[in-house]
């Protein structure tokens, strides 16, 4: 299913688990992500016991991979941000980028083991279990549509400025009334870019119900798939993709300015974080 894929984003997202408190925390989340990976595979559809079995089998063989291959990978990127942050030297939105193009190929690696597995637990759903899979779907991007798409234009911007603020404030502390201001000017000037990702991922979940609907191979689900992690922009009109490229080029300089903003102690708090994090990725890949 498509949010088979999309399930195993958990993983990556310890990469910004800076919200959390604590080198403990991080660690008792990654050793359970095993059991919160399948109940999140299993509550798409009803799954029979061997199908359930396959996951269990699956989902363990990934994690055991995952923590071998690629929590090193991710403290290794930690560390490169860490020293640039101990360098005290300004970050410039082309540094940004180069950044989010790594944590672009990290995404990349992270579910490229994914596909076949996905696809072949696609390729065994019947009919009953394809329906039902359409209509979590649904719900699912009812209840995201609403979160991210719901109110006035102005309304989504402002929800928008306060999660960034909420985020960056846990990474670096409290922000001045001045910060604030500044950081609400920068947000404003970027792309709304919401609702393009929603639209195509449910155009693309659509076409993968499609493909169940039409009995398509593994090998076909499987190159969708692939085409949909390594590929996005294929998928896209070439108005969206212009308006997602201003919208990360945007974000880059907006990321810049930021970091521009902060005080000595506001980066010092920052660099704890990112420390104690790379710290717990190198730990746990050596469990």
């Amino acid at each position: 299913m498509a949010r088979l894929i999309n399930s195993f984003r958990t993983i990556l997202l310890f990469l910004l688990l800076l919200q959390l408190g604590g080198c403990g925390i991080i660690s008792l989340g990654y050793n359970y992500s095993d059991v919160y990976l399948r109940y999140t595979i299993n509550s798409y559809t009803a799954f029979s016991k061997e199908q359930k079995q396959e996951i269990h089998k699956d989902v363990d063989a990934y994690m055991q991979w995952h923590r071998k291959v690629m929590l090193p990978e991710y403290a290794a990127f930690l560390r490169d941000l860490q020293h640039k942050v101990e360098s005290g030297a300004p970050l410039s939105a082309d540094e940004v980028r180069a950044y989010r193009l790594r944590v672009r190929k990290l995404y990349v690696s992270t579910l490229q083991p994914t596909v076949m597995p996905a696809a072949h637990l696609l390729h065994g759903l019947d009919q009953a279990q394809v329906d039902e899979l359409a209509a979590s779907l649904d719900k699912e991007n009812s209840k995201q549509r609403d979160k991210d798409l719901s109110g006035t234009a102005e309304e989504q911007l402002k929800s928008r400025t306060e999660r960034t603020i909420e985020f960056i404030e846990n990474q670096t502390g409290s922000l001045s009334d001045g910060q604030l201001a500044q950081l609400r000017e920068a947000n404003a000037r970027l792309p709304y870019a919401s609702g393009i990702y929603q639209h195509l991922k449910e155009d693309n979940q659509k076409h993968l119900i499609g493909l169940l609907n039409d009995h398509a191979s593994g090998e076909d689900i499987a190159n969708f798939l692939s085409l949909w992690l390594i590929l996005p922009e294929k998928f896209r009109t070439p108005e969206e993709q212009e308006t997602l490229q201003a919208f990360e080029q945007g974000s880059d300089a907006f990321i810049a300015e930021v970091y521009a903003m902060l005080t000595e102690r506001q980066r010092n708090k920052l660099l704890k974080n990112i420390t104690k994090y790379a710290e717990s990725f190198d730990s746990l890949s050596r469990e």
